[in-house]
């Protein structure tokens, strides 16, 4: 069977498989705290100045924008990988799932080295 046959089915496991992740089906429903699990688009990233510590830092949003102008605040989480300069497969306009516990850092929406996947979108 051809790779491109096989139903991909992307799942967050490993030893937090125990704990208890709130599934988001929008980011309008992120609460202040806790341990979250979503689906989302990656809007941007960001990378730390040459002299700070390695910080990379990545919006994401429920989907991606149509190009017309934003009209009040979208609903997006802050993923930050702390001490990475590069993380493969994070640019924007990529599908991922992650999780993580997430946190208001300067009121706005954060996890800290998330555990994630890179959505595969199927091409049409």
């Amino acid at each position: 069977m051809p790779l491109e046959s096989k139903p991909v089915t992307p799942k967050i496991e490993g030893t937090q498989a125990a704990r208890s992740f709130t599934r988001l089906k929008s980011l309008a429903q992120l609460p202040a705290k806790g341990r979250v699990e979503h689906t989302g688009y990656i809007q941007s990233v960001s990378y730390s100045a040459p002299h700070q510590a390695p910080l990379l830092t990545a919006v994401v949003v429920d989907r991606l924008g149509t190009g017309a102008p934003r009209r009040g605040t979208v609903p997006h989480v802050r993923l930050r990988f702390m001490g990475q300069k590069n993380v493969p497969g994070i640019k924007p306009g990529v599908k991922i799932q992650y999780a993580g516990m997430v946190a208001p850092v300067d009121q706005i929406p954060t996890i800290y080295n998330p555990r994630y996947v890179i959505v595969p979108v199927p091409r049409g």
